[in-house]
């Protein structure tokens, strides 16, 4: 067109280097400003779809960080619940322990009278109190007697009685059983019924006539003679037992209490529920922490009954069963917990490793950027000068006018 300005070749070459330079500039201020070098597929689109696919992988990785984050805290919190109950079956141990102290020590036995012999030294289930030299000795005249006292039922064997019929009257009622050793001479006393009907034993010694020879029996330590009255050699302990039941029977409450008090975002390992822990972005890596029932019913214990020794031991043994389970399933639980820990602290090494490879692809050299800047805005400052230059041979014909 006529309106046109027309360009020599030299003035049109300076000029779009300097168009070209300035587009240059205009990149690299661009890089500056943002930090990255490639912010759209139109920059480089291998790079930017490549480093799109690190980031997403890195953001499904963070979001099952916080999954696995929550998992760590659901197994803490079933810990703690293990200890509890843990602490809590113990205090419930000491209790049995109790218990069976109050059934004499690690036997049930009441007591025992202890080194019977004759002169002669053999000692049978047939031989007469009267024949008696140690652990019952004294018994010379045929009154002298040994008085059984079970619970308001008094049976009484005399001196020319056998060591049967003092067995026999130590187990008048059912509630107490007489066992005797030739081997040693010892005539042991158990308790085998219910402690309710047991509320006292003792023994009494009469001297039936005035002589020289004083009867007495070594019963459990203690010598007993006419001038020890009724001594008691078992007192009954149902009111005892009545308190470690109750306090037993609370134990057992509060241990299905805190085993249900043991939950985290829903989810609560002491009540059987499960806890799945997913690693990765598909979920194909996982893991699943197997629930247990730790309350009262799920460690099978039993409320308390200590009427007998019998039944005392067999809570001991539930005790002894529940505290196997419970320290087992503790132990199962703190190898998922460093497992999923492990898996915690290599996903977020791998977050890292993804989000670094994603800001080499895209990030800008600040350094290399700002001496292309500088390279490039001396570069425009020649091309004006060149311009200039190039424009003069047009500035002399204006010289004409």
């Amino acid at each position: 067109m006529s309106s046109d300005v027309a360009l020599t070749s030299a003035l049109r070459s300076n000029l779009l280097s300097l168009q070209n330079t300035q587009r240059q500039i205009d990149t690299t201020q661009g890089r500056l400003a943002t930090g990255l070098k490639v912010q759209s597929a139109l920059d480089n689109p291998l790079n930017f779809f490549r480093a799109e696919s690190f980031s997403n992988r890195a953001s499904d990785l963070t979001n099952r960080l916080d999954g696995i984050g929550l998992s760590i805290r659901t197994i803490q919190e079933a810990d703690n619940g293990v200890s509890a109950i843990t602490d809590l079956l113990d205090t419930a141990e000491g209790i049995v322990e109790q218990v069976t102290a109050a059934y004499n020590g690690t036997s049930d036995s009441v007591a025992a009278i202890s080194g019977l012999a004759t002169a002669t030294g053999g000692v049978t289930t047939g031989t007469a109190l009267s024949a008696l030299t140690g652990g019952i000795s004294g018994f010379s005249a045929a009154s002298d007697t040994i008085t059984v006292d079970i619970d308001g039922t008094s049976n009484s064997v005399t001196a020319g009685g056998t060591i049967q019929d003092l067995i026999n009257a130590f187990e008048t009622g059912g509630t107490l059983t007489a066992n005797f050793s030739a081997t040693d001479g010892t005539l042991s006393v158990v308790v085998t019924g219910e402690v309710s009907t047991l509320d006292d034993v003792s023994i009494t010694i009469a001297d039936g006539v005035s002589d020289t020879n004083d009867p007495a029996v070594n019963f459990g330590g203690t010598i007993v003679r006419e001038s020890s009255g009724e001594t008691s050699i078992y007192s009954g302990i149902q009111t005892d037992l009545e308190s470690y039941e109750t306090r037993y029977n609370k134990i057992l409450t509060e241990i299905t209490a805190t085993a249900g008090d043991s939950g985290f975002n829903g989810i609560n390992l002491l009540i059987g529920n499960d806890l799945l822990t997913t690693f990765n972005e598909d979920g194909t890596s996982n893991l699943t922490t197997v629930g247990q029932d730790l309350t009262t019913s799920g460690l099978a214990l039993s409320f308390a009954d200590f009427s007998t020794r019998a039944l005392a031991d067999a809570s001991a043994a539930e005790i002894s069963d529940a505290q196997d389970t419970v320290r087992n399933f503790g132990g199962s639980l703190a190898t998922d917990l460093q497992l999923i820990q492990t898996r915690e602290t290599f996903t977020r090494e791998t977050i890292e490793t993804l989000q670094g490879g994603s800001d080499d692809l895209t990030l800008a050299d600040l350094n290399e950027e700002g001496a292309n800047l500088l390279a490039l805005q001396t570069r425009q400052q020649l091309g004006v000068t060149s311009l200039s230059l190039a424009s003069q041979a047009q500035q002399g014909v204006l010289r004409l006018f």
